[in-house]
């Protein structure tokens, strides 16, 4: 009877031993599975916002900034807890304004006219960012990204008047300011590609907040080449614009 008790606990002590194995490889895989998931994961994150842009450099003052839309896609690589690898692909829309008044001589003709210019380009920009993780759901993102131009075209509306003096005559602004006011209200629009560089590289500085795989992120892009050209000269206008999106994570 001792030795069938003694069978009976060598098996359970066997048994049990085997268990205590069996249930430390399930811990130990299901350790590596989490850390696999939560740190070395791939994801995918469809985004969508507006940009506010302008530009910087020769005869800029009179720009300001002006909201547009952007549109694309990014993969992230997340190899450890603190840093990831971003790359993505984006159109984007900047559009870029100016107000004042401009006078234009036209022959015998004066022209004295408000115009609400926009410069409307349409860019692909492919970001390379880097990613330190400073909380789980607070990233800090820089890197660099170039960019391609697609299209540029100019906008004017022209809203004000004009006036006529008589051909041939001799006038002084007293006279100027007494003749008739003819009322203008008109667009004018132009392709201006070839006023402009194809190619530019931005550095974007920004951060992104994360919640249930809702995705917001701000960034500030810096353009560091000239993108606009005077005939065969360079001039110095850089590109400068505010980034902000809303997507959805995809983890893979």
């Amino acid at each position: 009877m001792q030795t069938v008790w003694g069978l009976l606990l060598c098996f359970n002590k066997e048994t049990n031993m085997k268990r205590i194995i069996l249930s430390l490889f399930a811990l130990v895989a299901a350790g590596m599975a989490t850390a696999q998931e939560e740190y070395s994961r791939w994801s995918v994150t469809p985004k969508a916002g507006l940009t506010v842009a302008t530009v910087v450099g020769d005869d800029t003052q009179e720009n300001s900034s002006s909201m547009a839309w952007a549109a694309g896609l990014e993969a992230s690589l997340r190899p450890g807890r603190l840093l990831s690898f971003d790359f993505g692909m984006f159109y984007t829309r900047d559009r870029i304004k100016e107000e004042g008044q401009i006078n234009y001589p036209n022959g015998n003709q004066f022209n004295f006219t408000a115009s609400h210019f926009r410069l409307v380009t349409e860019r692909l920009d492919m970001p390379l960012l880097l990613g330190l993780h400073v909380r789980p759901e607070l990233t800090l993102k820089a890197g660099i990204q170039p960019s391609l131009l697609m299209s540029a075209t100019s906008k004017y509306h022209f809203a004000g008047f004009y006036v006529e003096p008589p051909l041939n005559a001799i006038y002084t602004d007293a006279d100027l300011a007494d003749l008739p006011k003819i009322p203008v209200d008109r667009d004018e629009k132009a392709g201006v590609k070839s006023q402009m560089y194809d190619f530019d590289i931005c550095i974007p500085v920004g951060a992104s907040y994360e919640w249930k795989n809702i995705v917001l992120d701000a960034r500030y892009h810096f353009g560091l080449l000239s993108i606009a050209k005077d005939g065969d000269k360079k001039q110095d206008v850089n590109r400068r614009y505010l980034l902000l999106t809303l997507g959805y994570k995809f983890n893979l």
